[in-house]
């Protein structure tokens, strides 16, 4: 699941990474990291679906650009049925802003469920 959303975002055209990025990279960009995960049970054995919920944070300089890139992230991945992701659904999206270096980055992050074969 996380290579398939991971090589999905890529397609965008922005830096993508699980968790946090190595070193300073440009915006915008696009981060993520599971929140949540649930598992389901047979009364033999562990399924083999799970969903997750997953923290998609887009960042930019400006306002009208993250905004534009959250969309852009919600309907690629409410689109996506490729690998091992059967179904993704936006749960919420909120603004946001943070300081850096004397910038304020606004970002939109995005609560994601994704249903996959573990």
């Amino acid at each position: 699941m996380e290579d398939d959303l991971y090589q999905a975002l890529l397609t965008l055209g922005h830096p993508v990474a699980w968790s946090v990025f190595k070193k300073s990279v440009g915006l915008p960009r696009i981060s993520l990291q599971r929140i949540s995960t649930v598992t389901s049970y047979s009364l033999r054995s562990r399924a083999n679906v799970e969903t997750a919920r997953v923290q998609i944070n887009v960042s930019a300089e400006t306002y009208p650009e993250a905004a534009a890139l959250g969309r852009a992230v919600s309907e690629l991945l409410t689109e996506l049925r490729s690998g091992s992701v059967i179904r993704c659904r936006e749960l919420s999206r909120r603004d946001g802003s943070f300081e850096s270096g004397g910038d304020i980055i606004r970002q939109q992050m995005l609560d994601i469920s994704v249903r996959y074969r573990a």
